[in-house]
């Protein structure tokens, strides 16, 4: 009514008035057109055309409403024309999600052009210890907070494949929703989603199993697909469509197809006809190339020829250039080179060179755990540090060989050697290592030393003080406030001090090892007399044990599945809890014996 009368002074009288009507009637005609036209619904799960990716994101709504920012009312849910015109939003569940592509998730990405490392990924294996999903989210936040620019990652059993894939997956299992939740954490925070999907070696999760034996290059082995067997292939080709058709929502620029630690292939009957009838040009190499380019081509199509795919270099440096030029993968596929080693010594002068050769552009991959040794379970956290370091000097120094030098980085945090192997350092007690990396990666073109690049480190992680301390096995500090820090603090701080405490003890208890010592257990041949002391003792360290167990049980379960529990308590401390009930049980057996033999009896080769 103000803006009214404000307009009748200015424009004077009843002749605005008179226009101002006009105005109104020709508005509330075309609003009434526009609410009678048709609305229809868009299918779930039906992805729609991408349009380029909003600056800003977005906010998704329930029923069947979409916000997003910075856009006119009229625009929060797409229209009928948007919709068949090339477009915007993919529903599931009853939410629009704007759809981004990969040239405007790339166009990102190149604003990184320049930087020592353009790409900093951070690499989640979830073939062992998968995180529950509330803290695979807390963790997202976290690495986005780190400075990473995205996140790889390799879903293997733990994904939530339908048809025949169905039989091989974890029964801790992801549901669609859990890994549409975890996707669409990592896109909201801006971070650029890598896909790992094995395609030639590390298939065990599959092959392993009777129905899929029959697509093993040797049936000894579980470990590599006959690469020439097509049914096989098309089995690994639903993987990597499933696994695209749940990542494209949230775009896929970058997409791995693994490749690496194929120890022995072109073995089957298959692939050595295959080899045979290329005649002059049959080889393993070859055989093993063309499949590379055949699931490159394949990704591509599925999801367009802007698509970077890429491969673990490690078969790639053993292979002729003339070879790998009339395969035709140059073009397709961009070399990842793994090394883990605290020197990078699997990879000289020689090595870049020939890799250089073939291809244009490279890939660097470090590792923030899972990568010192198999059966690590406390982390080193100076191990991984000097690995990364050493990547710095290693990137600076080759980067000259490639004519579009290393794209990135990619931080890998391994849960197991491989699907058939214990676990690794477990995510809580890689997370301190894992930020570090971040860190020492963001300030590779500084060449900065440890003190600055640790404290922001701690910073970022919470720690007191801003101090980060890398010694060894020893916490990096006693009080952080990262997620997983009370696991970090309840295995790394205190169960180890109370298992090196426990097993020294029992190293130096005289009645211990001199009359409960493996010799006396396995031939019954004790002297009584001291059973109730080592009983006593064995009590006690047992219940120094378990507290430290309960412990360790009660800040794991909120973040991981109890099978992941169960089976980290058994390689850790469960083995010295289950030794010292065993000779408990022997000595009260040994307490009750009354004769024993003269000597010499037959000695029995008997392990406790």
């Amino acid at each position: 009514m103000v803006w009214l009368l404000r307009q009748i002074r200015r424009r004077g009288g009843i002749s605005a008035i008179c226009k101002l009507f006009g105005i109104c009637l020709v508005i509330g005609t075309l609003l009434q057109l526009t609410s009678s036209a048709p609305n229809r619904e868009i299918p779930n799960n039906q992805p729609l055309r991408p349009s380029p990716l909003h600056p800003d994101g977005f906010h998704a709504i329930d029923d069947g409403q979409v916000q997003i920012e910075d856009e006119p009312e009229e625009q929060k849910k797409p229209s009928v024309q948007q919709i068949h015109s090339g477009d915007w939003y993919v529903k599931t569940a009853g939410t629009y999600k704007k759809t981004p592509t990969v040239e405007a998730i790339k166009t990102e990405i190149n604003k990184r052009k320049g930087e020592f490392y353009e790409q900093i990924f951070v690499h989640f294996d979830l073939k062992g210890a998968p995180p529950k999903v509330s803290y695979f989210l807390q963790l997202l936040e976290l690495v986005r907070k780190s400075g990473a620019t995205g996140v790889m990652i390799e879903w293997e059993d733990m994904f939530p494949y339908t048809g025949r894939l169905a039989s091989a997956i974890n029964t801790d299992h992801y549901s669609m929703e859990d890994v549409n939740a975890i996707l669409s954490k990592a896109h909201s925070l801006g971070l650029t989603i890598v896909p790992l999907v094995q395609t030639f070696a590390h298939l065990e999760w599959i092959l392993k199993l009777e129905e899929f034996r029959k697509y093993r290059t040797v049936d000894e082995y579980p470990q590599v697909l006959c690469l020439a067997n097509k049914d096989g292939v098309d089995l690994i080709k639903e993987s990597v469509t499933q696994v695209i058709e749940a990542h494209k929502p949230y775009g896929i620029p970058i997409f791995h197809i693994g490749c690496d630690e194929a120890f022995l292939y072109g073995a089957c009957r298959e692939d050595l006809e295959w080899i045979k009838s290329k005649g002059p040009d049959g080889s393993k190499e070859f055989l093993a190339l063309s499949h590379m380019r055949e699931f490159a081509s394949f990704v591509k199509k599925q999801v367009g020829p802007d698509t970077t795919i890429l491969v673990w270099h490690d078969m790639l440096k053993s292979f002729p250039p003339q070879i790998i030029e009339k395969a035709g993968v140059r073009d397709l596929i961009e070399p990842v080179v793994w090394d883990y080693s605290e020197g990078i010594v699997t990879m000289n002068e020689w090595s870049f060179q020939t890799i250089a050769d073939s291809f244009p552009v490279v890939w660097a991959s470090s590792a923030y755990k899972g990568a010192n040794f198999p059966s690590a379970k406390y982390i080193d956290v100076r191990h991984y540090e000097t690995n990364n370091r050493a990547w710095v000097e290693i990137v600076r120094n080759n980067k000259q060989r490639f004519k579009g030098g290393f794209k990135g980085i990619i931080i890998t945090g391994w849960q197991r050697y491989d699907h058939m192997a214990g676990l690794c350092e477990i995510l809580p007690v890689g997370t301190p290592s894992m930020i570090l990396q971040v860190e020492t990666a963001l300030s590779a073109a500084n060449k900065e030393d440890q003190v600055g690049i640790r404290k922001r480190a701690a910073r970022k992680l919470g720690c007191a003080g801003d101090s980060l301390a890398v010694s060894g096995l020893e916490l990096i500090n006693a009080q952080c406030n990262f997620t997983g820090f009370g696991v970090y603090q309840a295995f790394q701080g205190n169960a180890r001090r109370t298992i090196s405490y426990v097993l020294d003890e029992m190293e130096k208890h005289h009645p211990t090892i001199g009359w409960l010592n493996e010799y006396a257990r396995a031939h019954e041949y004790t002297q009584n007399w001291y059973l109730r002391e080592i009983s006593q003792f064995l009590q006690m360290q047992l219940g120094q044990l378990k507290g430290a167990e309960r412990q360790i049980r009660t800040q794991m379960a909120p973040l991981f599945f109890e099978n992941t529990v169960e089976e980290f308590i058994f390689e850790t401390i469960g083995q010295h809890i289950d030794k010292i009930e065993r000779m408990l049980d022997d000595a009260e057996k040994l307490g009750k014996l009354r004769v024993w033999p003269k000597r010499h009896f037959p000695i029995k080769k008997t392990e406790l």
